[in-house]
């Protein structure tokens, strides 16, 4: 045998072992039990192996495109051999799933998200599923579900390739707002309470990185019954309350509302005209899309410093700022 003979051998079993990976990688038949996770399935380019999700599952806009997708608020399921004929099936509305469904679809992996889906995890490993489970409380550990992810389908260097670009926006952005004034924010996470955001969860660090202040910072919790009398000793600079495409009326409330909530008359945010929508769909869904809603947030908290990200709703309005936060002598 001579060296080109043997070349062409090392060639052709590196050529097998490659198409064999890939054949693998192909079978893999995934489903997501949360439209967080079924972003990161398309970052990592594994879309066509996805054969379940959430009836909330709609973005990237790609996922809109799939045939007989329908918003989550259109959907109604009918039953199990109408879901199969989809190309992608919904199992799940997040806090319940079709096991019956799931075990027709016969998954190689299942991915959960978030302490309410502990239960359904648990089930789904003591039927013999493979699961990865994750509860992340900071975008270190969000960046370490995009990774488990991709090591777990044979995309280790295209997660590790991801985050390596997330971190690096990061450390841009908190070049900028590490020098600039802290800005006191009220995030609301539902106005029926109002259930507000503590600290201890990506969402309070997405603030935090975009030159925010959460006032209930304090608090232990991603999410609480706040007192309207506590959220007026606090006098937040902004006040952010939550919309999402789809919304229905009673799910999300109105400036109006808020600013006439007793006192808050009173509060900075109301007196500047700071009361704020933001996208739920965007800051809550632990994600590649964090990136984009920590660049959301810091041109909202310092528009003279950022602009407004591509991919995001347009616009979260700004309200009167210049009254206690006039432009700097240089805009960046």
């Amino acid at each position: 045998m001579n060296r080109k003979q043997f070349k062409l051998i090392v060639f052709s079993i590196f050529i097998l072992l490659f198409a064999l990976s890939c054949s693998t990688n192909d079978q893999q038949r995934i489903i997501s039990l949360s439209p967080s996770h079924t972003e990161v399935v398309y970052a990592l380019g594994l879309q066509d192996q996805l054969i379940g999700w959430t009836k909330y599952c709609n973005y990237p806009p790609e996922v809109q495109e799939i045939p007989k997708w329908l918003a989550y608020d259109e959907y109604e399921y009918k039953n199990i051999e109408d879901e199969l004929s989809k190309p992608v099936a919904v199992v799940s509305s997040f806090t319940q799933v079709n096991f019956e469904l799931i075990d027709s679809l016969k998954p190689t992996l299942i991915l959960s998200v978030h302490k309410m889906q502990r239960q359904i995890a648990q089930e789904l490993k003591e039927k013999g599923y493979n699961v990865l489970h994750f509860e992340p409380e900071t975008l270190e550990d969000v960046f370490e579900l995009v990774q488990s992810v991709g090591d777990a389908t044979g995309k280790t260097r295209r997660a590790k390739i991801l985050i390596d670009g997330y971190r690096y926006e990061i450390d841009a952005i908190k070049s900028v707002t590490a020098n600039l004034p802290k800005v006191k924010v009220y995030f609301e996470i539902n106005h029926v309470g109002p259930w507000v955001l503590g600290s201890g969860s990506p969402m309070d660090q997405i603030l935090e990185i975009a030159g925010g202040e959460n006032i209930f910072s304090d608090v232990k919790s991603e999410a609480f019954k706040a007192d309207l009398k506590d959220i007026v000793d606090r006098n937040p600079d902004v006040i952010l309350t939550p919309l999402w495409p789809h919304a229905g009326q009673h799910e999300v409330t109105t400036v109006r509302e808020i600013v006439n909530r007793p006192n808050f008359e009173q509060i900075n945010a109301v007196v500047n005209d700071r009361v704020y929508h933001y996208d739920s769909s965007l800051l809550k869904k632990p994600g590649p899309r964090q990136i984009t809603a920590i660049k959301k947030m810091a041109y909202l908290l310092h528009p003279y410093y950022f602009k407004n990200p591509e991919n995001s709703v347009d616009p979260w309005e700004l309200g009167k700022i210049d009254a206690t936060y006039p432009p700097p002598t240089v805009l960046r």
